[in-house]
């Protein structure tokens, strides 16, 4: 029988393990950090979609729409806003630019915390439906 069998890694063997996974863990965060931002903007925009649909239910009841992002809950508040529901965008309800809440609104969400370095910026959506999006391209950004 022989002693002199060893079992284990070589400090050589484990350094390059290491190195690998350091490798692989700078891929993958960037990727990681966008599929966040990407679900973020998802749920902006779903967000501002429900808060459109919500004024215009208030804009059929009472003939005008509400600088409340949570229009159908009672009493409405001027300048009450709404979070999404992970808390990384802040929407708010305003007249049109020129115009009054009987006539036409804009939602904008406001991205927070972690999603304040994304591309998209500013989402707002309007009474007419137009789309925007403050930094990169409204196509880029709201599909």
């Amino acid at each position: 029988m022989n002693s002199n069998t060893q079992f284990g890694f070589t400090l050589l063997e484990a350094l390059i393990v290491l190195a690998i996974a350091g490798i692989l863990t700078a891929l993958a965060l960037p990727a990681y950090r966008d599929h966040m931002q990407r679900a973020g903007r998802l749920e902006a925009r779903q967000e501002l979609m429900e808060v459109a649909a919500d004024q215009e239910r208030r804009h059929s009841r009472n003939g005008r729409y509400a600088a409340d992002a949570l229009p159908m809950r009672a009493p409405v508040t001027a300048g009450r806003r709404r979070l999404t529901r992970s808390g990384l965008y802040e929407i708010e309800v305003q007249a049109c630019p020129g115009n009054d809440l009987s006539g036409c609104f804009v939602a904008r969400a406001r991205p927070r915390g972690k999603q304040t370095g994304d591309a998209c910026g500013t989402f707002s959506l309007t009474s007419a439906g137009v789309r925007d999006a403050e930094g990169d391209s409204v196509e880029a950004c709201w599909r």
